[in-house]
């Protein structure tokens, strides 16, 4: 559905309205189903956080229908991973929010099983079992074939304090997140199938005080957020019952604590969703 241009720039000023002023970096696309997407500095890099999860879900899809044989199974259950750095770190559970793969510690998990709490729960644990067990050349190799890898970029684990402090770093654009996910629902990125699949996982998401928040209650939504201090993202795909589907990506790099990052993306959201739904009468 092509929107009117009057659409894109009411949106935008009221994205600006709620944004200017305010010390930080922010990047916001929406993406309708067909036409141009409405942006704000889109290609502005940002830490990843947890954002980059979906990335790993969608390489390790791709590599199961390719048949590889590292995409099946079970892996062990451990803590203790490679840095990027050089040696290896130890992945700390306090740092985490993933309480049942923990307890599986040094027993067989499905990979499958591990993608589901990686993104639902936003598992550090799993997503760092599944990039050891895939390799991180199996993500490149999908976002490359996407063409999504010069916008979302993963160099290292989760919790990997030593790559970090090297400056090794996982970074998106907010163009790249809202193509990821757009990719997923129109089957552009995998097969049908595996599209189908990953976003019944995203849909499943237990954290939604970010872009669902901004929804009404009720409203379908398949998403993956990140956060660390100074940083809030979330991208979305949102089906609503009386306007055409989209899909919306906030990357926020800020100074607010916690709450108000949070509640910042949950308006944005917010004034998103009014404005779709006003345009779509």
């Amino acid at each position: 559905m092509i929107v009117p241009n009057t659409f894109a720039e009411d949106l935008r000023r009221a994205w600006d309205a709620e944004l200017d002023g305010r010390v930080g970096t922010f990047s916001l696309v929406l993406a309708p189903p067909s036409g141009e997407p409405v942006t704000r500095d889109p290609d502005l890099p940002h830490y990843a956080a947890s954002t980059v999860k979906s990335a790993v879900l969608c390489a390790l899809l791709a590599d199961r229908s390719a048949g590889l044989p590292a995409a099946s199974g079970s892996v062990v259950v451990h803590d203790d991973f490679e840095s990027a750095a050089g040696g290896s770190f130890r992945l700390l559970q306090s740092d985490d929010q993933d309480d049942e793969t923990w307890a599986r510690l040094g027993t067989e998990v499905d990979l499958m099983q591990l993608a589901g709490a990686m993104i639902t729960t936003s598992s550090n644990i799993a997503m760092d079992l599944l990039v050891e067990r895939l390799g991180f050349d199996s993500v490149r190799r999908f976002l490359a074939a996407a063409g999504l890898d010069r916008s979302l970029r993963l160099d290292r684990l989760i919790g990997d304090t030593g790559a970090q402090a090297a400056g090794i770093t996982n970074t998106v654009t907010a163009a790249g997140l809202a193509a990821l996910i757009g990719g997923l629902a129109d089957g552009t990125l995998l097969g049908h199938e595996d599209a189908d699949a990953a976003l019944a996982i995203l849909a499943r998401q237990q954290h939604r005080g970010m872009i669902p928040a901004g929804l009404p209650a009720g409203t379908w939504s398949a998403s993956k957020g990140g956060w660390v201090p100074g940083v809030n993202h979330d991208v979305a795909l949102v089906r609503a019952t009386s306007a055409p589907p989209y899909v919306l990506a906030v990357c926020t790099t800020h100074n607010l604590d916690p709450a108000a990052g949070t509640d910042l993306v949950a308006r944005l959201s917010a004034i998103t969703w009014e404005h779709w739904n006003r345009c779509h009468g």
